[in-house]
């Protein structure tokens, strides 16, 4: 990465805006390769949540997706449109909304582990195994101070 690349002072040290530029290059491919499964990029993560637990409910996605309960409300009811998760109510509490993937749903989300494996390759692939492992350490510390 040439200095040509970055504006002039300080930036190229700051933490803040090297994290915006890389989840930017990172959003930007992510959201190509979804693009090419016809998958609205709005909706990756929520697959992603439901493929590791189905059934969980709107507000422990809303949770664990650090999203208002409207924007998930409206990001389900477009997946519901889209026959890619299914709201029922919880057998224990009829004030609860869990979700389920559908078989669509579920098929399309079995295909995001690998499509994130190559793109993490992509992005790590100047770092060798311990150093990537470092890097995921350090993000997650950074991020459990943060939260």
């Amino acid at each position: 990465m040439a200095d040509a690349q970055w504006p002039k002072g300080t930036q190229k040290e700051s933490f803040g805006f090297l994290a915006q530029v890389l989840a930017r290059r990172v959003d930007n491919e992510l959201k190509a390769e979804l693009a090419n499964l016809d998958l609205d990029f709005r909706f990756f993560m929520t697959l992603m949540q439901l493929l590791a637990q189905d059934g969980q409910s709107q507000r422990e996605l809303g949770s664990k997706l650090n999203l208002p309960e409207y924007q998930v409300s409206r990001n389900l009811a477009a997946m519901v449109k889209d026959d890619l998760v299914e709201r029922r109510t919880s057998p224990t509490s009829r004030r609860t909304t869990q979700v389920f993937l559908t078989g669509k749903g579920r098929a399309l989300a079995q295909q995001m582990p690998p499509l994130i494996n190559t793109l993490n390759d992509t992005f790590l692939s100047a770092l060798n195994g311990d150093e990537r492992a470092m890097l995921i350490t350090l993000l997650q510390r950074v991020l459990s101070t943060t939260a």
